[in-house]
This record gives C-alpha cells, structure tokens and sequence, in this order.
C-alpha cells in the first residue's frame, strides 16, 4: 500500500525557482480550435502535465534542461518540441496537432461470444485508494495480452465517494511491445466520464463511441484522472476499492509504468471472435 501511495506522489510544483524553469503554450488544432486534454513532458521522466479544457498548459524543467517535449493526444497525432524551439526567452508556445488517420474499418469472420478483456480481480476488502485533483495526469490499469481478436463494447469501474468538483477520467488502450517501451493508444476519440458528487459506492458504465477493434497482442488498458477542480483543503478525493491483481501505474510523460500489487478494478466487456 506505501508503494502505491509513493507511485501515486504529487507531481512537481509548478512556480519557477532557481532550480527550474516554466514552460508556458497552448496546443491547437489546424482550425484553432483548442486541444484539451493533451498530455505533455518529456518521456521517461516525471516532468509532464496535461492541457487544459483551453488548451492552455504549464510544464515546469529543471534548469538547463535540454530534453526533447513530447505532446500526445488520442485524436491527434504525436508533436515533438526540441529545446531549441521551446527556450524561447519566455513566450508562450503555440504547438498544432493534425488529426490522425483513422484505421480502415474491421470485418470479422467467425464465431462471436460475450467476453471480458480484464476483469477485477479479488476485493481487498475495506481497502480503498483515493485520487485528487493535483494528481491529474496519472493513470493505472493492467497489461494485458489478447489471444483472439476482440471488439470493445464497453468499460466498467466503480467508485466509492467522490469529493472533487468536476472530476472528470478517461479510458484509454494502449497497443504494446514485450519491453514496454512503446505506448501507442489504439483508440481515436476520447472516452471522458464526469463522475459527480456523492458519498455513495457508484457503478459507471461507458459505452465505447467507436469501433475499438483489438487484434492478437499485448496492450495497457488504464483508467486515468484528466480533470477536477483542486481544493483549498485535502478534503476534496475519488475514492476507489482497491482489487488484489497486478497492476501499473503510469505518469502520462512517463514511458514505462511502474508495476504495483492491486489495481482499481477496470473492466472492459465485449465481444471475442473465434
């Protein structure tokens, strides 16, 4: 439990210090449109943030930091920005992402059946972990590898209270490698859930809002946190039941997830062909 609540560990302060430097921009479609949501750091580090519903966002670098940022987002394709480009005396960045090309639709051929692609595991009874709004931009989920090709319908969590004001998670599948060094998300529209306030245990079912096909493979399939109002106290947290079943937590900058003992209990439901 100590290890889950170090993984889960607030990301860097934002305010500019001797040590560091804030970087300051707004991501953007082609049209203009603001691009909310995007996640944006340098990989394999803890440095990384997500954008705002504006597109607005603050990454704070050590000093003479000279790593390459990497922007990703589901509907778009990924954006580097070298050093070179965002040491820029100070002005805000305006970085455009272009939509990425959608997969040719998928015809299935033999038998189908109801299945699951990642169940529960056990309830580790009484034991529960909680989420706040300073920890937006982790996620945690499970590795999982698909024997037989599988059609997503649709997912399934649970919370037990929740405290903070528009709180807002994704769902998001991750095709992998056996290293685990290379997340690819094979979805290509968002998948939000605004969780509302309640001292109640609550169900949420999402239907998938597209055809998400997955073919023999492994991949990482994670609830993450993108959005909640932060608190002037500590008051304000998501509160989930914990499962025992190996799982991984990830920093939306960070490339490899570190692995923990229990999980938040993510389910995805669906159809298996044969």
């Amino acid at each position: 439990m100590k290890k889950l609540l170090f993984a889960m560990s607030l990301l860097a302060a934002t305010s500019t210090t001797a040590q560091e430097v804030t970087i300051k921009g707004r991501i953007l479609t082609e049209e203009g449109t603001a691009v909310e949501y995007a996640t944006i750091g340098i990989p394999g580090t803890k440095n990384g943030t997500l954008s705002g519903i504006d597109g607005e966002f603050e990454l704070t670098l050590p000093q003479g930091c000279n790593d390459t940022i990497a922007v990703s987002h589901v509907s778009y394709g990924d954006v580097k920005l070298p050093a070179a480009l965002y040491r820029n005396n100070g002005e805000a960045l305006i970085v455009t992402m272009q939509p990425r090309e959608l997969q040719e639709l998928t015809v299935y051929n033999g038998k189908r059946k109801k299945a699951k692609l990642a169940g529960r595991g056990m309830r580790f009874a009484g034991a529960v972990t909680a989420w706040t709004a300073e920890k937006t931009g982790y996620e945690i989920g499970s590795i999982i590898d698909v024997k037989h090709a599988f059609e997503v319908e649709e997912f399934v969590f649970s919370t037990i209270r929740n405290s903070v004001e528009n709180a807002r998670l994704s769902v998001n599948i991750y095709s992998i490698d056996e290293t685990e060094s290379s997340f690819i998300n094979v979805m290509h529209h968002p998948v939000y859930v605004d969780i509302p306030i309640s001292d109640k245990k609550s169900e949420h079912v999402i239907t998938a809002n597209e055809s998400i096909s997955l073919f023999p493979g492994r991949y990482y399939v994670a609830l993450k946190f993108v959005d909640g109002k932060k608190q002037t106290t500590k008051d304000g947290k998501i509160q989930f039941p914990l499962y025992l079943k190996s799982s991984y937590i990830r920093n939306g900058a960070t490339d490899t997830p570190e692995k923990i003992p229990v999980n938040m209990g993510l389910m995805i439901k669906g159809y298996e062909y044969r």
